[in-house]
């Protein structure tokens, strides 16, 4: 429960952050309001896939690395085999910040 309040609060303050440029350039021309959303909005979409891959990457290691940790505790020759799942589950986060930081500067 504790994390989801956690994130919750997150996801509001990247809302508002997000929204702020907006805000502050309400009495400038058309044009420039237009270019001031589009920017927000790429920032609000890399926060939010980052945070999200992030979260997924986290629960994943959680539960891979507890899981690798129980299995090489009763046949330790294969805890060398286990740490591929840790890799996978950290590709997750790396894959998160790739798609991030293409939103930024290719969309």
């Amino acid at each position: 429960m504790r994390i989801w309040r956690s994130a919750l609060a997150a996801i509001t303050a990247l809302a508002l952050i997000a929204l702020l440029p907006a805000a502050a350039l309400a009495q400038v021309t058309p044009e420039a309001l237009a270019e001031a959303q589009k920017a927000s909005s790429k920032a609000y979409a890399a926060a939010m896939t980052m945070a999200i891959s992030a979260l997924g990457a986290g629960y994943a290691l959680a539960k891979a690395g507890a899981a690798a940790s129980a299995a090489a505790a009763e046949r330790p020759e294969v805890a060398s085999r286990l740490l591929i799942y840790l890799a996978l589950a950290e590709g997750l986060g790396i894959y998160g910040l790739l798609v991030a930081i293409l939103i930024i500067f290719a969309i």
